[in-house]
């Protein structure tokens, strides 16, 4: 049985049964959810989003928003003074295959009050660099860099 999750503003009572009478003989669990009606249960995922480059033999991270924990908190990304206060860690992979993460850097600081460090030597062989950064919340966001 697949379920289905419809977003709409205001609908039929009768929705759900009508979408699943049209998808016979396909089996449905249609839930509904009404952003007028249930709008204080709602929340929406947003993902998370940040700046990494190669500067001068350096990756550095130059922002990053992990938007559904900014949600949490009630803050506008403009809020942020030091990204950094905000993750939890950071992983580093110089030489992504493209399939497996093998970090080769993890920054995961020892005491609540450390921060990552955010900027990291880039070895001479790297090649595709892969940065996994991990929010409060332990959602994280993932991307590549090219070297050179």
């Amino acid at each position: 049985m697949e379920k289905i999750t419809l977003v709409c503003m205001g609908h039929e009572p009768d929705l759900s049964a009508h979408l699943i009478l049209a998808a016979k003989p396909y089996k449905i669990d249609v839930e509904v959810v009404d952003i007028l009606r249930d709008k204080a249960d709602l929340e929406f995922k947003r993902d998370s989003d940040a700046k990494v480059a190669v500067k001068d033999g350096e990756l550095v991270i130059e922002r990053f928003y992990p938007m559904n924990l900014l949600q949490k908190l009630s803050m506008q990304k403009e809020a942020v003074d030091d990204w950094r206060e905000l993750t939890e860690s950071i992983l580093i992979d110089w030489n992504y295959d493209g399939a497996v993460l093998q970090p080769e850097v993890v920054d995961i600081p020892e005491k609540k009050t450390d921060l990552v460090i955010g900027r990291y030597k880039v070895p001479a062989d790297a090649g595709t660099i892969r940065v996994k950064i991990t929010d409060l919340l332990s959602e994280s966001w993932e991307g590549n860099v090219t070297n050179g």
